[in-house]
């Protein structure tokens, strides 16, 4: 009897090896050959699932993304007016959520220069402005866009910077920061 694969499963292993070689050395980082290393198959069966790198990089970004959403949502299905845990969802506390910004951090400057990736960005940000105007407007937040749109800016920006300074950016700097910025 033949066995049965779940391909799916297994684009989303592949993906999560892309993503942390992503996460560690960019972009560059994750070729299909390291890639199938990092996955423990041959490079044939990672071509079997990803047409060329491209496709294995945008599929790699739009699962990460997925992460993050369901992160977000998860939180917001136990209080639809819960800001914090939203806000939280997104921002790096752990090693899992600082490398998922790494690896968009990796993304970004492909997204300067081709449009897919930056209407996939785009679109990204739309999605986490969207669940935190939400959130805000259960919350009754007087201005639930503008209050929204300062979050994500903090959130992104704080993101940065615990990329490149982890140390100074730990969880508890993060949460003292989100503190300041959270609506009453």
């Amino acid at each position: 009897m033949p066995r049965v694969v779940d391909h799916d499963a297994r684009r989303r292993h592949v993906a999560d090896c892309a993503a942390h070689l992503i996460a560690r050395g960019g972009t560059d980082a994750a070729t299909v050959r390291e890639v199938a290393h990092a996955a423990g198959w041959s490079t044939t069966v990672v071509s079997h699932y990803f047409r060329d790198k491209r496709e294995l990089l945008d599929f790699t970004y739009r699962e990460e993304a997925a992460r993050t959403r369901q992160r977000a949502t998860a939180a917001l299905s136990k209080d639809a007016a819960d800001v914090r845990g939203a806000v939280e969802a997104l921002l790096p506390l752990d090693a899992e959520r600082l490398d998922g910004w790494r690896v968009n951090a990796a993304f970004w400057g492909m997204a300067v220069g081709d449009k897919a990736f930056a209407t996939e960005q785009r679109r990204r940000v739309d999605g986490a402005r969207r669940l935190l105007v939400d959130a805000l407007t259960a919350r009754g937040v007087a201005d639930p866009e503008g209050t929204a749109e300062r979050l994500l800016a903090a959130v992104i920006g704080v993101a940065v910077q615990a990329v490149f300074d982890p140390k100074r950016w730990s969880a508890d700097r993060q949460r003292a920061m989100l503190d300041e910025l959270l609506p009453p």
